[in-house]
């Protein structure tokens, strides 16, 4: 017994040390999808940013919602000078209802603060109300203009491919250009200003991360447009729950991959021992005869015995008060009153004659368990019940 036990012990370590060596020498591929996910390590998310965004702006709020500007607008009412309204490569989020919302917000003062790569729905209203265009151009050089900065010149990884072009040059504040054409801009609106950029790849991991290259430099530019007291971010990735769910183990386990792998690696292992311990420990199943159902030998039974006893009224009364039953269970109808009302409801669910109905009625009504009724009087009752298509024994439950 206990050298089985040492065998199966010796396959598990063995298929854990062959999990381990898959983990350390054979490492994931990097995944270069640009996914501005917050909650994403990945080189184009965005959990950095996520993390530091907080430190770069010290002496503000910052609320973080993944509704629709129109659904957080129901339920929060902020004053527009004393807020700025950050979209992030929501793709989804800004729908047009809300794209309006949005700007009437700016109109009374308000910021309004969005890095985007592709301008659609809602985006692509806040760029026409302000004259903006995109077009498509291969370009990588970042270039500040109007923000002092530690280093003027970014290099991004890939070819960039889109740009502003603007039919009112005077209306807008250049803040960046990719090798001369616009790529960061601000414009007044109402009261408040816009402020778009066309490059939220520079916020994400990698190039926060990249310090030979000191890309994160674009991440705290950035975050000084965020002037306002209150910063409320659009994120559709965000979880409100995540912070309720933060002290679960199983979190723990799943947040972190070597973890999960160890996890699940663990739970294969008991189920394979499972598996191959249970065949070494069966047993044969003893055959167990189901139990009889005796329902049908009870009413023999008992209709014999009241045919032996010849007991005609008893029988009636039993059968009466099935019949009833019936009525009351399987049609809905009241059996209180023996009224006309009732003969009427009894005639149409049974779609007997009125005559037989008012027979079936009468025999009940007057019915009397003090006199002694004969089998002529229980075959007619039967008659009766057939008639009005009483069947409680099909509906029997």
């Amino acid at each position: 017994m206990k050298s089985g036990y040492i065998k199966y012990f010796v396959y598990f370590l063995l298929a854990a040390l062959v999990v381990v060596f898959i983990q350390f020498y054979f490492p994931n591929p990097i995944n270069w999808e640009k996914n501005f996910n917050t909650k994403n390590k990945n080189p184009y998310g965005l959990y950095v940013f996520n993390k530091e965004l907080p430190k770069l702006l010290p002496k503000k709020t910052l609320t973080k919602t993944a509704l629709s500007p129109y659904e957080y607008f129901l339920d929060n009412k902020q004053t527009a000078s004393k807020t700025t309204y950050l979209f992030v490569e929501n793709r989804y989020g800004l729908d047009e209802i809300s794209a309006k919302q949005i700007l009437e917000k700016v109109s009374n003062g308000a910021d309004l603060v969005i890095a985007s790569e592709s301008f659609y729905y809602g985006n692509n209203i806040i760029l026409d109300t302000l004259n903006i265009r995109t077009s498509n151009i291969k370009t990588n050089n970042l270039h500040f203009v109007a923000h002092s900065s530690k280093k003027d010149t970014l290099k991004i990884k890939d070819e960039y491919n889109s740009i502003f072009t603007v039919k009112e040059p005077e209306k807008f504040t250049v803040i960046a250009k990719l090798n001369n054409n616009l790529s960061f801009i601000s414009s007044k609106f109402g009261k408040g200003t816009v402020y778009i950029t066309n490059t939220p790849i520079l916020l994400t991991n990698y190039y926060l991360l990249n310090k030979k290259a000191n890309t994160s430099v674009f991440a705290e530019n950035f975050a000084s447009f965020l002037k306002k007291e209150r910063i409320v971010w659009f994120d559709e990735n965000y979880d409100s729950s995540e912070i309720q769910s933060n002290n679960s183990i199983f979190k723990v386990l799943f947040q972190y991959k070597s973890l999960r792998f160890a996890w699940y690696t663990l739970i294969i292992g008991l189920i394979l021992y499972m598996i191959f311990y249970g065949k070494r420990r069966q047993r044969i199943v003893p055959v167990i005869e189901p139990v009889k159902n005796s329902t049908v030998e009870y009413i023999e039974t008992v209709g014999s015995l009241y045919y032996q006893e010849n007991n005609h009224t008893q029988l009636l009364d039993k059968q009466i008060k099935y019949a009833l039953h019936f009525i009351r269970t399987e049609w809905g109808i009241t059996t209180q009153n023996l009224d006309d009302d009732f003969k009427n409801k009894l005639q149409q669910k049974s779609l007997a004659t009125k005559e037989d109905t008012n027979d079936f009625v009468y025999f009940i009504v007057y019915f009397d368990k003090n006199l002694k009724y004969t089998q002529k009087d229980l075959i007619h009752f039967n008659h009766l019940l057939q008639k009005i298509t009483i069947d409680y024994g099909k509906h029997r439950k």
